[in-house]
């Protein structure tokens, strides 16, 4: 579980004496911050037996076999027993480092988690013999998000089973509906199912929500899919400042919770023409006057940072319904936060040769900064506000989403955990 920070790997040396100092403040700490058809059981990883390993369970008939057989099979029963322990110390290791909650059980012969774990190449069974990736070269690129390394292979063998399983989920859904209306005695208006994506800064949530939203939009049933973010809910610029909290933004506080619940309320009534806010990311503010429309989609595609967070994680309106209470099927991206801090980085390096350089940018003032002090803008930032964000509001949520996607150093993922 990363709950500590390692600034000295990607540290670099300060600035000579004889060189302007750089000086960092609470509104340059707050800028640049936008940045799971079948396996067979033995190949099925679950947290009992994470390592895939087939369970054996051979009864010899011991008539007419000497005391050597009878031997060989008490060193297999012990050799059996001896590979379900390790397997289990390995299940509970790893489930530690993940930060996945986990214990052993009373007698201590199982792993008890509320998550099934599966190798990305067992994960890569799970797809429909049916299902066909349609999806371009170039169309993957246009999915990517910044600095994002995802291949066609990748998102075959990982996004494909994604999409079969909410083909499953929404299916499942659109039954449990006929059931009430059946029950009712009369028709109700189809809700939107809505699939929440959250995760750190710099995780790859966008490039998760795009990738879906396309192969949701393939399924043969032609839904009507809408992408939205959190970031068009964020407050302005200006009443971040009059409250003067311009460093905490991307924090739950910097949110105007009510008007994004009063959003989903109207969502899930069916609605018509909904509007969002738009936010940009050249401007780093949310644009007056301008609104994305969402206008009754089948399913609503929902990603931001905040959007496993329930009424705990806001006081002042704990009790009361919030985000987690409309959400379908919610997916967390996961990562080691040594990877995420060299992935921002990467980014924020790759932001100033290209969208810092526009004038019109509200981080233009980064674009010619020298490399060393670029970098180490960089590791404030994350030190400062996306760490704290990281540990006390994002990762605090992971252990509550239905799927959780691990990512590995390059950006490939992993292991993925599915809520039983």
């Amino acid at each position: 579980m990363p709950t500590s920070l390692h600034p000295n790997a990607l540290a670099v040396s300060p600035p000579k004496e004889t060189e302007p100092k750089l000086s960092v403040s609470s509104c340059d700490v707050a800028v640049a911050n936008d940045q799971v058809a079948a396996a067979t059981t033995a190949e099925v990883t679950t947290a009992s037996n994470p390592s895939g390993k087939k369970e054996v369970y051979e009864e010899h008939e011991e008539k007419g076999m000497g005391a050597s057989t009878s031997t060989d099979n008490e060193n297999a029963k012990l050799q059996q027993q001896q590979d379900r322990d390790r397997d289990l110390t390995e299940s509970e290791e790893q489930l530690s480092r993940d930060g996945l909650p986990s214990m052993k059980s009373k007698d201590g012969s199982e792993t008890i988690t509320p998550f099934f774990e599966f190798s990305a190449k067992t994960w890569s069974t799970f797809a429909h013999n049916q299902d066909r990736l349609r999806l371009t070269e170039e169309e993957l690129q246009q999915c990517l998000a910044f600095n994002d390394k995802i291949s066609l292979e990748d998102v075959k063998n990982i996004y494909l089973p994604l999409s079969r399983l909410l083909y499953l989920y929404v299916h499942s859904r659109h039954d449990r509906s006929t059931v009430i209306q059946q029950f009712l005695g009369k028709s109700i208006e189809s809700t939107p199912f809505i699939i929440s994506i959250s995760g750190s800064v710099a995780c790859g949530k966008t490039t998760t929500a795009n990738l879906l939203k396309y192969l949701i939009s393939s399924w043969d049933t032609n839904p009507k899919v809408a992408l939205i973010t959190t970031d068009g809910f964020l407050y302005p610029n200006k009443i971040l400042h009059q409250r003067h909290i311009e460093a905490k933004k991307g924090f739950p506080i910097s949110y105007d919770v009510k008007a994004l619940m009063t959003f989903l309320h109207k969502l899930k009534n069916g609605e018509p023409n909904l509007k969002v806010p738009v936010y940009s990311h050249l401007y780093y503010d949310v644009i007056e006057g301008e609104y994305t429309i969402v206008d009754r989609p089948d399913i609503l595609i929902l990603e931001g940072v905040n959007v496993l967070q329930n009424g705990a994680d806001y006081p002042t309106i704990r009790n009361k319904v919030f985000i987690s209470d409309f959400i379908d099927f919610s997916i967390y991206v996961d990562a080691s936060e040594d990877n995420l801090i060299q992935w921002y980085i990467d980014r924020f390096l790759k932001l100033r040769e290209s969208t810092f350089s526009n004038p019109n940018s509200y981080f233009h003032r980064y674009a010619t900064m020298p490399l060393e002090d670029a970098i180490q803008i960089a590791n404030t930032i994350w030190s400062a506000v996306n760490h704290e964000n990281l540990i006390a509001n994002i990762l605090p949520s992971r252990n509550r989403a239905n799927l959780i996607l691990h990512k590995a150093a390059d950006h490939s993922v992993d292991r993925i955990y599915l809520r039983k």
